[in-house]
């Protein structure tokens, strides 16, 4: 990874190869695209955003390109722009001014929130349209029989998910951001501060504010305000899964800070893999408390 971060930086051309060779092995290997994302945050990072605009925007113009020449639409290079690259670049610069990764992460989750209230002054019936697009996704392997075959069922479950989609879908674009952001930082660590990244990361807090916002928005989203109140749900969704960050940094911490062995932290993340959506409330929660508990200030107590 060192070798790959000192390639990104020795100009924009290393830059948007990577950038753009990643988001292309990433439409068949997804996680790729973290890596695509941080090439952004690092130059932005390091250089600037003049030279983190260029390989924002030459990696754009690479991949619509490519996606016209082949598929007869450059869609790709505009979504990999808005929904990737164009909010790396944003915190990339936000992170290289302020030096808190905490204003970063939160930051971010502003991002995520401004995307659920576009959506629901964008779409009138957003319940609807979610319904819509998971039917067309799941579609084939409804047909296909199986375990989805029962369309009345699947539509029921839906109908469900439908509630909470939007939230759902902003609050895993900040969480990918965010790991790109903290790739990219980590690369600026290895370079320049080894070592700066783990205690950086450490000691993340996001800060009283942020958790007296998600209180109001908790408070909103349970009182009879109709679609306020569904709006108001989703952007919970989207802080919670910020707090999900300081909760693993604050077990991070606790794990160095006792000299843990390194099989707690893998046994933890295996354990999140089997009860992804559950563990991740927890975790939350865990960060949110921390906020006013601080337990790693009790930890550091003689």
């Amino acid at each position: 990874m060192k070798a790959l971060a000192t390639f990104i930086l020795r100009g924009p051309s290393q830059a948007i190869l990577v950038t753009v060779g990643m988001a292309v092995l990433a439409m068949m290997l997804p996680p790729l695209s973290i890596v695509s994302g941080a090439v952004v945050a690092l130059v932005t990072l390091r250089k600037g955003p003049g030279p983190g605009a260029t390989v924002m925007l030459g990696s754009t113009a690479f991949v619509a390109l490519l996606a016209t020449v082949s598929l007869g639409n450059p869609l790709p290079g505009l979504v990999f722009l808005a929904v990737l690259w164009l909010p790396l670049w944003l915190l990339g610069w936000v992170l290289r001014d302020t030096r808190s990764l905490a204003v970063a992460t939160v930051a971010a989750g502003g991002l995520g929130i401004l995307g659920v209230i576009a959506m629901y002054v964008a779409v009138d019936d957003l319940g609807a349209w979610w319904q819509q697009v998971l039917m067309t996704m799941f579609e084939p392997a409804i047909e296909a029989g199986g375990p989805l075959a029962d369309r009345a069922t699947v539509e029921s479950i839906f109908a469900e998910l439908s509630k909470i989609m939007t939230g759902v879908a902003a609050a895993g674009v900040s969480l990918n951001v965010l790991m790109c952001l903290y790739l990219a930082r980590a690369w600026q660590a290895q370079l320049f501060n080894p070592g700066g990244f783990r205690e950086e990361f450490h000691e993340l807090r996001l800060g009283q504010g942020l958790a007296l916002v998600s209180l109001v928005f908790i408070a909103l989203s349970l009182l009879p305000l109709g679609v306020v109140a569904h709006m108001a749900g989703e952007i919970v969704i989207v802080i919670l899964s910020l707090y999900v960050l300081q909760g693993l940094a604050l077990i991070h911490a606790v794990v160095a800070r006792r000299k843990l062995h390194v099989g707690w932290l893998v046994a933890f993340y295996l354990l999140m893999m089997f009860v992804l959506p559950q563990l991740m409330v927890l975790v939350a929660v865990l960060g949110l408390t921390d906020t006013w508990a601080d337990f790693r200030r009790r930890l550091a107590r003689p």
